[in-house]
């Protein structure tokens, strides 16, 4: 089964690469989280969130889910 990694432009890829790091890192303990939400360029709340779809979906889950999803057509 392939990963999503696979399907992502290389940028991204690297992106989640650098999120996994700083997130590892804040939960290791050697960063504190509001340290890490600033390196990624995120408030501590969607850090904070990033970490539990880490937590549940490993590297995958960093990936940006909003590409995904079409606009809602709000008027016709």
């Amino acid at each position: 089964m392939e990963t999503t990694s696979k399907l992502l432009p290389a940028a991204e890829t690297e992106r989640a690469m650098k999120v996994q790091e700083v997130i590892l890192k804040a939960m290791a303990g050697s960063l504190k989280w509001w340290e890490a939400a600033e390196i990624i360029g995120i408030s501590d709340r969607s850090l904070r969130r990033w970490r539990g779809r880490y937590e549940e979906f490993g590297y995958d889950g960093l990936f940006d889910r909003r590409k995904k999803r079409r606009a809602p057509n709000v008027c016709r």
